[in-house]
């Protein structure tokens, strides 16, 4: 199969997950029978293209968009003609919810358009915090307790939060998080955060991110080597050293990271140092090792 294919599974499992899960946690709660297209064709001029749309059991659409910047009227302009253009093609009623993260707190919802008012449903994700999430499902794995449908949820969610991290490095540690386990559940975690690195991500960055989701790499055996093996610290540590002795440069300063991350329970930290340098240094300035 090809890659294209994998990744039309993957945006597909997606969507069905968002639809599902994502949007009720957000409070969007409706039934649905269908996906619904997201690229309008009008007059043959151009092509307007949205985010995602699903069809309900009342026979209504719903029309869901992420935004990270707010441009205010001209973005409520181009919510309005996507769902002008929508209605008429499909005949039916379209409403709008529009996901805000990047920073912003608040957001025009209303635009006077003469004779009528035009509203969207906004919802801010900024005030919730990713790293707050990613601590209490560390702390989760780290005890032995399995992840809940809702923290699942959240986990897919965390790229929408504010975080110390940047985006990528954010959408990373979730599908690291994530791939901790073999579950359904976990596989359309990580379908939903590949979709919004698709939406968000390009060029280097968004391949990054294709390579962690497909990986079968250094950071996931050593992950299953250290289950497999108990917390015993020489057992693991033994494993992990012998892994990567020649495969990372400086494997005197890795050895001692390691040994620290594996004595604070960082498992996912140690996975990311050890898939990415940028990270695994300022691991090291963190915890001095020079």
């Amino acid at each position: 199969m090809s890659n294209t294919k994998h990744e039309d599974a993957i945006m597909k499992m997606g969507f069905r997950y968002f639809r599902d899960q994502i949007l009720k946690l957000l409070g969007i709660d409706y039934d649905y029978v269908d996906i619904g297209p997201t690229e309008l064709v009008e007059l043959t001029i151009h092509s307007m293209f949205m985010d995602f749309t699903f069809l309900t059991t009342e026979d209504f659409y719903i029309h869901v968009e992420f935004q990270t910047t707010d441009s205010g009227e001209d973005d409520l302009r181009r919510f309005h003609a996507y769902e002008a253009v929508f209605s008429h093609e499909t005949g039916k009623k379209v409403l709008t919810y529009v996901i805000y993260s990047g920073g912003i707190k608040n957001a025009r919802d209303t635009l006077d358009c003469g004779t009528y008012l035009y509203k969207i449903s906004p919802i801010f994700l900024t005030q919730k915090s990713a790293d707050e999430v990613f601590h209490y499902l560390q702390e989760k794995s780290r005890k032995g307790e399995g992840f809940t449908d809702e923290d699942y949820a959240k986990l897919s969610l965390t790229p929408l939060m504010s975080s110390g991290q940047g985006r990528k490095d954010t959408i990373k540690t979730a599908i690291l998080l994530a791939k901790q386990d073999t579950r359904v559940t976990a596989e359309k975690t990580v379908a939903i955060l590949y979709t919004l690195a698709d939406k968000f991500l390009q060029g280097s960055d968004l391949e990054e991110i294709k390579e962690v989701v497909a990986m079968t790499r250094l950071g996931q055996m050593l992950y299953d080597d250290g289950l497999k093996a108990g917390k015993s610290e020489g057992r693991i540590e033994g494993r992990i050293e012998g892994r990567i002795e020649g495969r990372i440069e400086g494997s005197d300063r890795m050895a001692s990271l390691t040994k620290k991350l594996l004595e604070a329970d960082r498992m996912a930290d140690l996975q990311l140092a050890l898939d990415d340098p940028g990270y695994r240094e300022k691991l090291m300035k963190e915890y001095g090792i020079k």
